[in-house]
């Protein structure tokens, strides 16, 4: 699809916009994975080690994907995957009471947020000025797609049938048949 700039590049503030929001986070956790590990075991979440690697690689590699525009559904699919993991499991602000509740309401009504924009992200496509429209040839100018020579349609005037043609009947058929 041949979009305007203008739509490219909102398109394009919007990759970057949503893999600013896992990239901080991404290298916090990856910087203590075990740590990370330890905190989704302790809130109930079964093999916690092994989640906290897949979503920490989801959440620093599906960024990048997002910034270089790179298989968009899937890498979208992967951080929504992750997003609803994380946010599922530590920020279940209806365990708690107080400020803390409100903190963590906040921070999960956020990640609904992203969660909104990842999902626009997957019907939309990453646009023109994406890997994925490069390797497809979709962002080259240089040659213009040629306009297909439009036929002069023909006027829908039905044509007129002929009357249809009786048979003669013999008086002797009609004998018979009595």
């Amino acid at each position: 699809m041949d979009r305007g700039a203008g739509i490219n590049g909102v398109l394009l503030l919007n990759r970057l916009l949503l893999a600013g929001c896992f990239l901080p986070e991404a290298f916090g956790r990856a910087a203590n994975i075990s740590g990370f590990a330890a905190t989704l075991t302790m809130k109930g979440m079964p093999y916690g080690d092994v989640v906290a690697t897949v979503v920490v690689m989801a959440e620093v590699f599906g960024p990048l994907a997002l910034v270089l525009g790179l298989a968009p559904r899937l890498s979208a699919s992967v951080l929504i995957a992750a997003l609803v993991v994380t946010t599922g499991t530590l920020h279940r602000f209806w365990d708690y009471g107080g400020l803390t509740r409100q903190a963590e309401q906040a921070v999960f009504l956020s990640h609904l947020g992203v969660l909104a924009g990842l999902l626009f992200y997957t019907l939309t496509g990453p646009g023109a000025w994406s890997w994925q429209a490069w390797w497809k040839g979709a962002g080259n100018p240089s040659k213009p797609a040629k306009a297909k020579k439009r036929q002069p349609s023909r006027p829908r005037n039905p044509k007129p049938r002929p009357a249809p043609v009786r048979q003669a009947v013999d008086d002797d058929e009609l004998a018979d048949a009595a």
